[in-house]
């Protein structure tokens, strides 16, 4: 079954990664919380928008932890991809995009506090 992902990739990432590993692990931590619990809002968000008939692309969009600074917001339903981009004989109705494009203010803040308080 192929899943649906998007990434939101950030620029001069080695070098905060870097940064990252050696700061303290509450650092650390929090860090990969602040990552989990976007992830988590995307997909409730990305539920929120998604079309409903029968509401199996709904039940089909979850969030997991892929690493210490990842997390993936995926659809594995076969169509979510045609949902959100649309074909050439039908205009998409997008809802992973709009939720990320909502909660990636949430991720900048909460990452922006956290350096700002603990990378030295």
């Amino acid at each position: 079954m192929a899943k649906s992902k998007m990434t939101i990739t950030f620029d001069g990432a080695d070098a905060l990664i870097k940064k990252f590993n050696s700061q303290p692990a509450i650092i650390q931590k929090e860090a990969s919380d602040i990552i989990l619990n976007t992830a988590n809002r995307v997909e409730a968000r990305a539920k929120q928008f998604a079309p409903v008939d029968t509401g199996y692309l709904r039940q089909h969009i979850a969030s997991e932890k892929t690493g210490v600074l990842s997390a993936d917001v995926t659809s594995s339903a076969e169509y979510s991809v045609y949902q959100e981009f649309g074909t050439r004989k039908m205009a998409g109705k997008s809802f992973m995009r709009p939720a990320m494009e909502q909660e990636s203010p949430f991720l900048f803040q909460k990452l922006q506090n956290l350096l700002k308080g603990g990378l030295r």
